[in-house]
């Protein structure tokens, strides 16, 4: 259950850890303590040549892989695909499905997001292996992907440049997630790897942020709370 508030940080810190022979995950949320549908935020590191798999147990869901360092490979129903840096993957599974992730490189580890979105009408939606060029080149200002399901953006900003974001949906909450540098979030400063839930908007809120430090990235989801 969300608490009564309007906003929550989850500081890098803070999160868990789990660390394996060849992998090591940060969750930024527990496992009973997600934010609406959005029931997975995690930062892992997986060594050279390793393997990683997911299992979808619990609920249908849209998966998000982000490669921050390096690139992966994806196994699953049909033959291996990569992604790199500056791209996304996104995946809808079903319950009981398995993805494979592979770090090919021989001598150097990778860094990426693994996101996990529950949708209970998936069934609506076609199964996709959808890969994304980001094009963070384009500086200080949000590029939205996802769909009109799973709202997405992300943008890279020099330092004391502004952005605005408006809810698509106003009875979603948002969920911002520093991947490099700092922002300021609606007044509330986030570091490398900080995340912040808003929720309980008013309609017409226009959240706003600004960037604290060159080359600065920032992912920004929106939530069902329901």
């Amino acid at each position: 259950m969300l608490e009564q508030n309007e906003a929550r940080i989850y500081l890098a810190e803070k999160r868990g850890l789990t660390v394996g022979g060849s992998f090591k995950r940060f969750h930024t949320f527990n496992d009973e303590c997600p934010f609406g549908n959005l029931k997975v935020l995690n930062d892992e590191v997986l060594g050279p040549e390793q393997t990683h798999f997911i299992f979808f147990l619990k609920e249908d869901a849209v998966l998000i892989l982000l490669p921050i360092v390096g690139g992966l490979a994806i196994r699953g129903h049909q033959e291996p695909e990569y992604i790199v840096a500056g791209q996304v993957m996104i995946l809808t599974r079903k319950i009981g499905d398995v993805v494979i992730l592979d770090n090919p490189y021989p001598d150097k580890s990778i860094n990426f997001l693994q996101i996990q979105i529950s949708i209970s009408d998936i069934d609506s939606l076609a199964s996709t292996n959808d890969i994304i060029n980001l094009s963070l080149e384009n500086k200080n200002q949000l590029l939205s992907f996802g769909s009109g399901t799973i709202p997405i953006a992300i943008g890279q900003y020099d330092g004391r440049n502004e952005g605005v974001y408006q809810l698509e949906n106003p009875a979603n909450g948002l969920f911002a997630f520093v991947i490099e540098g700092a922002f300021e979030v609606q007044n509330r400063l986030l570091e490398k790897k900080d995340g912040l839930a808003l929720w309980n908007l008013a309609i017409d809120t226009k959240i706003e942020f600004e960037a604290l430090s060159n080359n600065a990235i920032i992912l920004l989801m929106e939530v069902r709370l329901n």
